[in-house]
């Protein structure tokens, strides 16, 4: 499905050509439910919802999941629990809260919001001029700002283009997009989220909706503020994170419906992904002083189709572990506090000159 760049209201807008069933789709001016999974929130949790207060476009209502957390939900939201519906569950992860969220919304399409984030302004009115232009779509995203210890440092774009051509390519290779609205009706038949998936899931489930035909549209705004928190993960973080993008890749490859060129983009992506699954275990082995550390090394210096510098490294790792360690803690150092966080959440991002968001 080819797209293009086209201006709806007063936004820039990637989407595909109208449909021959366009007029199928949701009568009027659609509504949404802005959902907020929750767990361990209670610092930011005000913040978040008092950003859907201040949107100019205001929504048919906040649902709040609370996954059996903990802390207490009712304290952090304090004078803004009355403007929100809350529902309770046993812990089950994101995945769970999500689908609990779906299930229980009242509005045309879900709008997700992480409870440590927030909404600009007028995100909600970008997403209803498009919705209100355009009937026929599925699923909606913006752009988003990236803010690391509250200062921005990129926006979602800048690490990754939303793409107007070959979008399902491009979303086998990267995750363009995040937090978007989605029609509720499609998000449940889709399945929802893999509940099997304590990360990535977000991702997991967008390529499902994708490559099963839901239309969408990207505004290149960015109206959603990321907001990283540095040194709140770990490597074992970056291990499950790859894990859980291989399994992905493994499951695309076997359920859903894939061009021979996409099928072919697949299997070399699992290559790749083992190989990169292969490289975050050793070095989390390493840094963790594992007991398997010299065989995830060994692994890597003759396993096939490593390049030379993996090799050389893997060779340091098994000669001196020691000086393989500080060569770790040197290079993380030296390593941009904002490259790093992104990387321990599945990110690859160098940051150029001109960057900052």
């Amino acid at each position: 499905m080819s797209s293009s760049v086209q201006t709806i209201g007063s936004w820039r807008v990637t989407a595909p050509a109208p449909s021959a069933t366009a007029a199928e789709g949701t009568a009027g001016r659609p509504t949404l439910s802005v959902v907020i999974p929750y767990y361990r929130g209670e610092a930011t949790i005000a913040d978040a919802v008092r950003s859907v207060l201040e949107q100019t476009v205001k929504p048919l209502e906040i649902v709040v999941c609370d996954d059996g957390s903990p802390d207490d939900l009712d304290a952090g939201l304090g004078s803004l629990r009355e403007a929100v519906r809350v529902i309770r569950q046993r812990n089950g992860g994101i995945s769970a809260a999500m689908n609990a969220l779906t299930a229980t919304s009242r509005g045309d399409y879900v709008v997700q919001l992480d409870q440590d984030d927030a909404f600009t302004p007028r995100r909600l009115e970008a997403i209803t001029d498009v919705l209100g232009a355009r009937p026929d779509i599925d699923v909606v995203a913006t752009d988003a700002v990236i803010e690391l210890a509250g200062e921005p440092v990129a926006t979602l774009e800048q690490v990754h283009p939303f793409a107007a051509a070959d979008q399902r390519a491009v979303l086998l290779t990267t995750c363009t997009f995040m937090w978007p609205a989605v029609r509720r009706a499609v998000l449940q038949t889709s399945g929802g989220y893999d509940e099997s998936f304590p990360v990535m899931q977000d991702w997991e489930c967008f390529l499902r909706l994708v490559l099963g035909g839901a239309p969408m549209a990207f505004v290149h705004e960015p109206l959603y503020r990321w907001r990283l928190t540095p040194g709140s993960r770990s490597s074992r973080d970056r291990v499950e994170n790859v894990q859980a993008v291989l399994r992905m890749t493994e499951k695309v490859c076997s359920v859903c419906p894939l061009e021979p060129s996409e099928r072919a983009l697949g299997e070399s992506l699992l290559a790749s992904r083992r190989r990169w699954l292969a490289r975050e275990r050793a070095r989390h082995a390493l840094q963790e002083r594992a007991s398997g550390a010299r065989a995830g090394s060994l692994k890597l210096l003759f396993g096939r189709d490593f390049d030379r510098a993996t090799r050389a490294k893997a060779l340091v790792a098994v000669l001196s572990p020691a000086l393989a360690r500080r060569f770790l803690e040197r290079r993380r150092d030296k390593t941009d506090p904002a490259v790093e966080a992104l990387a321990q959440r599945g990110f690859r991002w160098e940051r150029d000159a001109g960057s900052s968001a």
